[in-house]
């Protein structure tokens, strides 16, 4: 779980931090691989995903950030897609464009 600003980032299969987010008053954004998350993966492979907005939300800075998709790349296939969610997550809501984020940003995982 990361609390930032009015935001919470939520990982969407862990029960143990759903129930802890119970006690937050922050927006919940949850990432995990179903429909109902806010955030999601799909084409998972061996040179990265896709990172799915499903539900639009604010950043820190207000602005809204629409539904949409864009790829991020790793060196090698991760076991556990969800801090990878997190962190993108993360990223956009500091204002750091998607295109900017795609472009640039690769997790060395080996």
């Amino acid at each position: 779980m990361i609390i930032f600003d009015k935001n919470l980032i939520v990982n969407a299969e862990n029960t143990d931090e759903l129930k802890k987010s119970e006690n937050h008053n922050n927006a919940m954004l949850t990432c995990g691989l179903s429909l109902k998350s806010t955030i999601t993966a799909s084409s998972i492979d061996d040179k990265g995903f896709v990172y799915c907005i499903q539900r639009g939300f604010f950043k820190h800075d207000g602005g809204l950030v629409l539904p949409q998709e864009f790829n991020i790349n790793w060196s090698n296939k991760a076991e556990n897609i969800y801090p990878y969610l997190e962190a993108v997550t993360l990223l956009i809501l500091c204002g750091i464009p998607p295109q900017e984020i795609s472009d640039n940003l690769r997790f060395d995982n080996r």
